[in-house]
């Protein structure tokens, strides 16, 4: 039976009007063309947001969000970070102990998850990875994921969400700073990254290649675990580690059939098909539908919070189903 006009009205989306401010400040450059949608060819990652905003083209956009931030809890979590960040660490100390790869590898796992982080793993630095104008010396990163509350992201966008998501960006700082303090007094070299500022080079294929979970199409993670409920930070190092694998169990097929967080985007910002972003086809966000929305609500995270892997619970659930799935249909 069709909807009727009235019913119809009710589901539909509220209209989005951009404040005339952020407007005004937009670059003549695309968000989108910045990333590289519909780009063949495989390059660096350019600079776009959580950068210095005297070194990217939207910096003026990013001044405004910050000058309209409306969460004083939010923004305390936010510039503990930042100052914990850029704290100086300990100096290397001399004559590392002999372990094998793999026996740092497990220590510096056990490290992590006794300093604050859900999860870590290891990937080896990929130089595509690496934003234009950034240098990158060490050949690892060693990712940290930091779970966070369902009922908080539920409520997205509010003040609880901002709240939220930045208390786990804090903790997973924390927890890097921590892990990099105690790689350093091994005898390596490491130095600690976390959001929401952009470090160095990309997080989200490193955290794929760390065996984190799958690009979902809301372009953030989605963990077997924790489903799209998780932070990143980590930690680049020259310590000997032994790269762990991507798990793949099913996530990205069931993106394919999912429109769950397509709909609920305020701005249609979701795409519904793969896109070819600088020479891979991936899930892709529309950068410049977003961001609007997203400075003008001080955060975002509806997508997120709307996701079914988000929901207590059913992330570890599906992940089995799915690969019960695969192995009844190879």
């Amino acid at each position: 039976m069709p909807k009727s006009k009235s019913t119809a009205k009710a589901t539909a989306k509220p209209a989005f009007t951009p404040n005339p401010e952020q407007l005004a400040l937009l670059p003549d450059i695309s968000g989108n063309s910045i990333n590289g949608l519909g780009e063949t060819a495989v390059r660096r990652p350019t600079p776009i947001y959580w950068q210095d905003s005297d070194k990217i083209a939207h910096g003026k956009l990013q001044d405004w969000f910050y000058a309209h931030g409306r969460t004083p809890k939010a923004t305390k979590h936010r510039e503990g970070t930042m100052k914990l960040l850029q704290e100086p660490l300990p100096p290397v100390a001399p004559g590392p102990t002999d372990k094998t790869p793999q026996e740092w590898t497990a220590a510096a796992k056990e490290v992590a998850l006794a300093s604050e982080a859900d999860r870590a793993g290891v990937a080896h630095i990929d130089p595509n990875w690496v934003y234009e104008g950034a240098e990158v010396n060490y050949p690892w990163a060693i990712v940290v994921g930091v779970s966070m509350e369902y009922g908080p992201l539920s409520q997205a966008p509010s003040t609880t969400t901002q709240v939220e998501v930045h208390k786990q960006y804090a903790r997973g700082a924390r927890a890097a700073v921590a892990l990099a303090r105690w790689i350093r007094e091994q005898g390596f070299d490491a130095k600690a990254h976390g959001g929401p500022r952009a470090g160095p080079m990309l997080l989200l294929p490193a955290a794929i290649a760390a065996g984190f979970g799958e690009l979902g199409k809301h372009g953030s993670m989605i963990n077997r675990q924790y489903g799209s409920l998780f932070r990143l930070a980590y930690v680049m190092t020259d310590m000997p580690l032994m790269a762990d694998s991507p798990d793949d169990f099913g996530a990205d097929g069931f993106c394919t059939n999912c429109r769950v967080c397509t709909r609920a985007c305020p701005v249609d910002a979701i795409h519904e098909e793969k896109q070819m972003v600088r020479g891979h086809k991936k899930w892709f966000v529309n950068f410049d539908k977003c961001v609007l929305y997203f400075n003008e609500n001080n955060g975002c995270a509806i997508c997120i919070a709307a996701c079914p892997w988000s929901k207590i619970g059913t992330a570890p659930r599906l992940a089995e189903k799915l690969i019960r799935r695969r192995m009844r249909n190879p």
